[in-house]
């Protein structure tokens, strides 16, 4: 496969994962605020901002706006947020049109439809009146459009790629919600199923740990379970197994860096235990699988995108690393 082609399916994959997981913190902040009645207070968004690390971004844009500009329409329509849904949407959109051939048209469709609208005064308008009918509606097409990938093209290498976008963009975003219970010294019981409402995970947090809602057990399933598929278990696992069948590596093997990094982290989270993350301390341990998420994007793009012949053009070959580090990760 052509690497400009693997490169497009993969980012068309993450940007559509970071808009749905950005959508789902939104409208469950904005459901804890209401309960709350302190829904215009910033310090309730604040944690969004520092999971995404967008805090000196959005400093930055409100002082351009002369301090009209909140952090909510910032998250969610903000043309100075490189990360904002609409921007991801648009993304999106740009990576599929590069690959047009490559998708079905089923998939062109409602992606072209959901990029039209999110440009449009109506997605703003209706955000306006009715925001939790808005979020709901783009968590639903991210949810479509997973579907008809899976049920319109080719479980080929291109589908692949758009898997390994899909599990590194959601690992990393799942770690990023734990991160968020750091912001505060002792999370409530409220903040702790709010992490999980995030993640969609609540009912299978029942289901799994039949136990109190504690911060412990919330990091235990979060982090650590094997049938919760947004876990960050879970998404290594499927990652793991992705990377391999792109190489033809056999399992246990490996043949690139993304791949050693995958299994070394896979490994880790196999024989560990929510002692160690203790031992370790929270924070740390989430920022150093931060780390090693980002590690593995770049050994992605260097082992598959960066082109032999490209090493010779030095200044455009920064130009692009610079590029994909700066997207591929909220640093």
């Amino acid at each position: 496969m052509l690497s400009r082609v693997a490169h497009s399916l993969y980012w068309l994959s993450r940007y559509l994962e970071r808009a749905e997981n950005l959508a789902r913190l939104v409208d469950v902040s904005r459901y804890d605020a209401l309960d709350t009645s302190n829904e215009d207070n910033e310090e309730t968004w604040r944690p969004i901002l520092y999971a995404t690390s967008t805090e000196d971004t959005y400093r930055e844009a409100r002082e351009k706006e002369d301090g009209d500009l909140d952090i909510v329409s910032f998250i969610t329509f903000s043309d100075a947020n490189p990360d904002s849904i609409r921007q991801c949407i648009a993304h999106a959109r740009e990576n599929a049109r590069m690959v047009r051939d490559q998708i079905s048209e089923e998939m062109w469709l409602e992606l072209n439809s959901i990029h039209l609208f999110m440009q449009s005064g109506e997605a703003e308008d209706l955000w306006r009146r009715q925001p939790e009918a808005f979020y709901r509606e783009l968590i639903k097409f991210c949810l479509l459009f997973e579907g008809l990938i899976d049920a319109t093209i080719l479980h080929d290498e291109g589908w692949q790629f758009i898997q390994v976008g899909k599990f590194l963009e959601r690992s990393d975003k799942t770690s990023r919600i734990l991160d968020m219970l750091t912001y505060v010294n002792e999370p409530e019981r409220s903040q702790l199923a709010s992490a999980l409402r995030s993640c969609s995970g609540f009912s299978a947090f029942r289901d799994e740990f039949r136990g109190d809602v504690t911060l412990q057990n919330v990091m235990a399933f979060l982090l650590f379970s094997q049938s919760f598929p947004r876990s960050v278990r879970f998404c290594l696992r499927e990652l793991d197994q992705v990377l391999h069948a792109i190489s033809g590596t056999p399992a246990g093997a490996f043949s690139n860096e993304a791949e050693r990094i995958t299994g070394s982290i896979l490994a880790q989270l196999n024989f560990s235990s929510i002692d160690n993350v203790w031992s370790v301390g929270l924070h740390r341990y989430i920022d150093e699988l931060q780390k090693q998420l980002n590690l593995i994007g770049q050994e992605v793009f260097e082992t598959y995108v960066l082109l032999p012949s490209e090493i010779k053009n030095l200044p455009r070959l920064e130009s692009w690393q610079m590029q994909w580090q700066q997207s591929q990760q909220q640093q």
